[in-house]
């Protein structure tokens, strides 16, 4: 299991500076970016040094968005050249035995997945790296064109390894996140795909709210260090500022919660426990923060149990039920 590595301080100014020229930027990211310059006089010195070195420079967001353009092109070429081969396919037989070698070259897939309370780390040809969440699934296509990964279900983190020819593309339910370079994580959750970088940045599309999904000029969604947006059938959410490294803390083993309600909380808990995990009705929604070990079970419902009045009670041997604690006896 891989830590993610720390951002030099140079490094740091450099992505406020691209932060903050990316345009749409919220209050909170400014707030968060004056809480930095204030925790070190050095923090504004080398931010200065930043935005003087760019100072000449212009259009960062135009940029980027161009750059995303570009390889959202290549990934819709290379989708057109795959649908022209399989209806040439149709014609004849022996274009219909050629359509199956050709379309087995570029699709064949290589499928990895973890069971539930499982994690595990892929390698790739590439050098780029994908650590799978507890009961994840994908499917990796790799082409002379496209690096492609289709996330079916769970959740994983993506480390890739930058390739300006072929596009890294994840894809989960109708949602395409092209990386430009970065490391991010891409979450698929009750039909809902949830994106956030931890480095570097993305680009993602949303095919499931676009008018034409092939058109290369689809809407695009940039993301960048600690951003986050949620995509459904109804669109994309506004752009969040979180901390990307408690988001992706399972990684390390641990789960961090700020004042989350106790139902969210043992949802989270019961992905890395072999039983299910329920609330009974009459117990509240409880705020609970704090940092839980997810290597046992026990510990993190001893953790839940002295935050909050609940007492766990094994319902059945695969089923776990937490209740609300009695008052003590006067």
């Amino acid at each position: 299991m891989h830590l993610a590595k720390q951002n030099k301080p140079d490094d740091t100014a450099s992505d406020w500076f691209v932060r903050l020229h990316s345009g749409g930027v919220t209050s909170s990211v400014q707030r968060n970016h004056e809480d930095w310059l204030a925790e070190d006089n050095r923090n504004r010195m080398r931010y200065d040094a930043v935005e003087h070195s760019m100072r000449d420079l212009s259009g960062i967001d135009d940029w980027m968005r161009a750059e995303a353009n570009r390889l959202n092109a290549r990934v819709m070429s290379r989708r057109a050249r795959r649908t022209k081969v399989m209806v040439a396919g149709f014609s004849s037989l022996a274009a219909a035995l050629a359509a199956v070698t050709v379309g087995t070259m570029l699709t064949m897939a290589n499928r990895y997945e973890t069971a539930k309370a499982e994690q595990r780390e892929i390698s790739l040809d590439d050098g780029s790296r994908i650590h799978l969440n507890s009961a994840s699934s994908v499917a990796i296509r790799y082409s002379t064109e496209m690096r492609t990964v289709e996330l079916h279900n769970g959740e994983g983190v993506f480390d890739v390894s930058h390739d300006a020819q072929r596009p890294f593309v994840v894809s989960a339910a109708g949602a395409e996140v092209v990386a430009i370079g970065t490391r991010f994580r891409v979450r698929l959750a009750d039909g809902e795909v949830t994106v956030t970088v931890l480095e570097g940045a993305v680009a993602v599309f949303n095919d499931g709210a676009a008018a034409d999904p092939t058109s290369p000029e689809r809407e695009t969604t940039l993301l960048y260090p600690n951003d986050q947006v949620t995509l459904n059938d109804g669109g994309v959410t506004a752009v969040e500022s979180v901390d990307a490294l408690a988001a992706t803390a399972w990684r390390e083993g641990k789960l961090i919660f700020d004042a989350t309600p106790l139902r969210q909380v043992v949802e989270e808990m019961a992905q890395y426990t072999q039983v299910g995990l329920d609330v009974a009705d009459d117990v509240p929604d409880y705020p609970i923060t704090g940092l839980i070990q997810i290597r046992s079970p026990d510990a993190m419902l001893r953790f839940v149990a002295n935050a909050v009045p609940i007492t766990p009670v094994r319902a059945a041997p695969e089923r776990i039920v937490l209740h609300a604690t009695p008052p003590a006896p006067l």
